[in-house]
């Protein structure tokens, strides 16, 4: 009972992100260019990648914290939508990014968000990719601080981001996703790709 409405809610979450053209999500800027041009040709596969426990662990443990209503005297705003334009001019496109923010901190004087991570261990944190996505939302909504959270089975800490990336950064990955390069962005992501069984650019 328990683990199919984990599940189906997992499923429901991941069915409702269904790639619109010219519109690009903050997590598609960071991860492999080719992997999300394979999650529309191979369905099946991309939807098996819902049901990972570690991915539902994940949902588990924001949910948790996107329950509070307060955090000192901080307003607690959970799982807040926002996109912004960009325009590629030697294309003569426009192009929408959209996301949503785990958390946006809010008193009178300012707004923080926080981006929640949990993870198996916790070598080698903050990971650059993570600290990339905070950076991004905070471009996303015009937030100049941020706090990136970690939960592992070791540690419990966070990293403080103030530097929003700029309008030519999140360009130029815009660029690259379109373009297919790089593929992998990371050496790392191939170990943990459910298409690397298919994928010509499979590093080892």
């Amino acid at each position: 009972m328990i683990v199919e409405y984990l599940t189906k809610l997992k499923l429901q979450d991941y069915l409702s992100h269904q790639k619109e053209n010219d519109t690009f999500y903050v997590t598609d800027l960071l991860r492999c260019p080719l992997k999300i041009s394979f999650e529309e040709k191979y369905k099946e596969l991309a939807i098996s990648e819902v049901y990972t426990p570690a991915t539902i662990l994940g949902d588990l443990v924001h949910k948790g914290l996107e329950s509070l209503d307060k955090i000192g005297d901080y307003k607690v705003n959970a799982e807040v939508e926002g996109k912004k334009d960009i325009q590629l001019l030697e294309e003569n496109r426009k192009i929408t990014i959209k996301g949503r923010a785990d958390i946006i901190l809010e008193n009178e004087k300012e707004k923080i968000i926080v981006e929640i991570k949990s993870a198996r261990a916790d070598k080698g944190l903050p990971h650059k990719h993570h600290l990339m996505q905070l950076q991004i939302y905070l471009w996303l909504f015009s937030i100049n601080k941020g706090i990136l959270l970690y939960i592992t089975p070791d540690r419990i800490t966070e990293f403080e981001v103030n530097n929003p990336l700029d309008d030519a950064s999140i360009i130029k990955l815009v660029q690259e996703n379109l373009n297919l390069s790089p593929s992998p962005r990371f050496p790392w992501e191939c170990e943990y790709c459910t298409f690397s069984i298919l994928c010509p650019n499979k590093k080892r």
